[in-house]
């Protein structure tokens, strides 16, 4: 039995669309690490090199910011006027060896030079100095005049050449100034007593683990230099 013909069963067919091919692509590589652990390792590598680098050079500052200051006991005998310094005031001072002491009445001039001894002063280098001039005129007027231009002297050089200058310092002297910050001395004191003009001066380095050794502080050098001229003014 034929059955009838459904409608639209037999009629004309619309053509379907062909399907789209995707084109092919290629896999995505992964990314390789190998950059990474080169850069990490080179890091490394930098890293353990200034390691070594720094602690080479620590090891040696610490040698160094250690070695004791100074230098082994002169033996120098302690001569007038330098006697004038207590040897309490140079442990204090951390300069407690003489190393030159001189002295001439006929022209009033002396010197004493003072430096750390090795082993009792600590790692740091100090430095006093004391220079002492006395007119040596008969007249009392001239030998004062004398000391007086002498003092003067003083104020036109290592005043001029400081940092800082303290005018009217109080002390056991008639006159007196301080220069903070000279090319040869961290402080000096300059003070006329009489027909006597003396300067003390006072330095010093501190060390450190930098490549240079820094100077003293300032207000620890006017204190030792203050220290020890008061002191040297007292028994004049």
């Amino acid at each position: 039995m034929v059955q009838p013909q459904q409608p639209g069963q037999w009629g004309p067919q619309h053509p379907q669309a062909p399907q789209q091919v995707q084109p092919w692509q290629p896999v995505p590589k992964k990314k390789s690490r190998a950059g990474c652990i080169t850069f990490l390792i080179l890091g490394l590598v930098a890293l353990l090199v200034v390691g070594g680098i720094a602690g080479v050079y620590f090891y040696w500052r610490h040698g160094i910011v250690t070695e004791p200051a100074g230098e082994e006991p002169s033996g120098q005998p302690v001569i007038a006027p330098c006697d004038l310094v207590s040897a309490e005031t140079l442990r204090k001072l951390h300069t407690t060896n003489l190393i030159h002491g001189y002295s001439d009445e006929e022209t009033g001039s002396a010197t004493c030079t003072w430096r750390a001894t090795k082993g009792q002063d600590g790692t740091n280098e100090r430095y006093l100095d004391i220079t002492v001039s006395t007119s040596v005129a008969e007249d009392p007027a001239d030998a004062l005049a004398e000391a007086e231009e002498t003092f003067e002297h003083y104020r036109q050089t290592d005043g001029k050449r400081a940092s800082r200058v303290t005018d009217d310092l109080e002390g056991p002297w008639d006159e007196a100034f301080m220069a903070t910050g000279t090319e040869v001395k961290a402080a000096m004191v300059i003070f006329r007593k009489g027909s006597t003009t003396v300067s003390v001066g006072y330095d010093g380095y501190d060390k450190t683990y930098w490549f240079e050794d820094q100077r003293l502080p300032a207000p620890d050098a006017e204190r030792a230099a203050k220290t020890a001229a008061e002191e040297f003014a007292a028994g004049l």
